[in-house]
Formats: structure tokens, sequence, C-alpha cells
């Protein structure tokens, strides 16, 4: 009995500056805020929290889109050698179109069994026989154009080299820089606009900033009106259109008190 009193009599002993210690940190979690400038103490509790959103459009001035070829034979290396004749040719139709090396980059090279092809047709008065398992071959390159204007030709002069995969076409900007710095700027102003807002409407008086965080969720889009116009000009032409670079950032402002 004695020894569970001292031990008893230990824990609580252990326990009480934890508790201390845990009622000192709230404390100074739930301590107002003194701002330098004024002096005013602002509390943590009393917060107003917005997104703000900011977005510009700009025109794209490179383009991406992967090219390919893909083969049949019935054995591998019938396949490879074909696939790797037109591939070549594909490749020597993109450096006469002005494409250079280091704008070319392999994404894809397969090899996979194509076990059940579509039977042989069979002849009247005769056992139809089934086709013999293939070999499939895909190769698939992406391609960078730095000259919008060469979109076009270049998609011609690689199908007519023997590409028969074509897909992916798409624009961006290759600096992107000013541009969110600009949609940056939009957003911070906006996220002020919006607190006001608030703050007018809750009948406070909106005090400085908190903190401020991005909000990964932004990027380059297609302007959807623009992307319409490109899909309803038909006969396969390309049309850039606009992207828009967008950001969002989250502030949290105090309340005067």
């Amino acid at each position: 009995m004695f020894k569970r009193v001292v031990l008893l009599v230990a824990a609580i002993a252990l326990l009480v500056p934890v508790g201390l210690a845990g009622v000192w940190f709230w404390g100074q979690v739930s301590s107002p805020v003194v701002a330098q400038d004024s002096g005013a103490e602002y509390s943590p509790a009393q917060t107003i929290t917005v997104v703000g959103q900011g977005s510009v459009r700009v025109q794209p001035d490179i383009a991406h889109v992967s090219v390919g070829v893909e083969t049949t034979a019935e054995t591998i290396a019938e396949g490879v050698a074909d696939n790797e004749a037109q591939m070549e040719a594909i490749l020597t139709a993109l450096e006469a179109a002005g494409i250079d090396d280091k704008d070319i980059q392999t994404t894809n090279f397969s090899i996979s069994l194509d076990r059940y092809p579509e039977p042989m047709p069979r002849v009247e008065g005769s056992e139809g026989d089934e086709a013999a398992p293939v070999y499939r071959i895909s190769n698939m390159v992406n391609v960078t154009i730095r000259n919008l204007e060469m979109v076009g030709d270049v998609l011609d002069a690689v199908v007519e080299a023997g590409a028969n995969n074509i897909w992916g076409v798409s624009f961006t900007v290759e600096d992107q820089t000013a541009a969110q710095a600009e949609a940056r700027a939009d957003a911070i102003a906006d996220a002020q606009e919006r607190a006001g807002a608030l703050a007018e409407l809750s009948e406070v008086q909106l005090g400085p900033v908190m903190s401020v965080s991005e909000v990964i969720s932004g990027g380059s889009y297609p302007v959807p009106a623009m992307a319409e116009r490109a899909v309803a000009s038909g006969g396969g032409t390309i049309s850039p259109g606009e992207l828009e670079i967008t950001y969002q950032a989250q502030v949290t402002y105090f309340i005067e008190p």
C-alpha cells in the first residue's frame, strides 16, 4: 500500500508542471497581438478571411503536339524495322519544317501482341482460318512548335511523312512570370475588396493583414469563347486563341478592436 501511495504522489508531481505548461501555452496562443505602428491590440479570434482571385489573358507563343506512327507485323523484328523507317521519315519532315532536335522528345515506344486480330475473310466452300497473331509497335514523340504560324504546316508535313497518330495539340506561354505577377497583384487587390465588403456588411472596421498564403489551384486555361471559335472554324484549321492565367491568394485580416 505504501508503494502505491508513493507512485501516485510521484505521478501527480509530474502532471502538475505539464498542466501548468499547457495553461501557459494556451495563454500565449490566445493572447492579443500588438501592432507596432499603432500600438493597438488585435485578437486572433477576431478576423476576416477571404480568398482573392486574379486572372490575366495572354496570347500563347508555343504549341505542343504528340505525333507518331503505329505499325503491325507478324514478327517483332519486321514490325520494329518498319516502324523505325516510318519514324525516321517523320523526324526528317520535322527537321525540314524547322523543328530543333531539343524540341522533339520521345514519349512512348511500345510493343504489344495482338492475339485477336480481325479474322480472315471466309471463302465460299472452304473453312475460314483464324488470322495469325500480330505484333503492334507504337512510337510517339512530343513536338514543341515555337512558331505558331507553322503549326498547320508541321502537321501536314508529318502526315505526309507517314504519321498515323496525332493528338494532344495544346498551346501555352513559355515564360509566364510577368502574367503570373499581374494575376497575383489582382488577387491581392480582390482580397482587399472582398474583405472590405464583408467588414462593411458586418458593421466592423477592417484592420491590418494577419496572414497571406497561396492557394495552389491556379494555372493557365484556354478561354472558352476562343476555344469554341477554333472548333467552329472547321477544315482542320488550328487556332491558338487565348490563355487565361489565374492566381488565388488567401488573406486573413484583423478586425479593429
